[in-house]
């Protein structure tokens, strides 16, 4: 049996997630870039530029450079919120291995702050290698 690991991570820590994941012999893998918040709710505007308050309407409107702040008062937004950019590693393997790449991309990843990222693990039905027709473990 065969089981996708999914492992959303911050933009500077795919270099070190893919030696790790190399050494390991895990060369194959596919990387996204993609864009989302977590409970933390993203980055708000104010702290991208502090110096708008939470409630913004006594602040002028910048017409010169997209600010943050300008970006707010032009879209009527209360608070703003941008979207974190992220890597998505996906990466399909025997079950067996499983645990032991799980607990690598923690530790590889892990600082502690918010916006570490997350780990999903799907169980994989069939994999088939398009130009060989292998199947199965042979496949990936």
């Amino acid at each position: 049996m065969m089981v996708e690991v999914t492992a959303i991570i911050r933009r500077d820590k795919v270099a070190p997630t893919m030696r790790a994941l190399d050494a390991m012999g895990l060369g194959a893998m596919t990387i996204t870039t993609v864009s989302g918040r977590g409970l933390q709710g993203g980055n708000v505007m104010t702290d991208l530029d502090r110096e708008v308050p939470a409630e913004y309407d006594a602040v002028s409107k910048i017409t010169r450079n997209l600010t943050p702040a300008s970006f707010a008062l032009v879209h009527s937004l209360t608070r703003p919120v941008f979207w974190i950019p992220k890597r998505m590693l996906q990466i399909v393997l025997p079950s067996s291995m499983k645990n032991e790449v799980v607990d690598m991309i923690m530790s590889v990843n892990r600082s502690g702050w918010m916006g570490d990222g997350k780990i999903f693990v799907s169980p994989i039905d069939e994999s088939l290698r398009i130009r060989t027709g292998e199947r199965g473990v042979d496949s990936v």
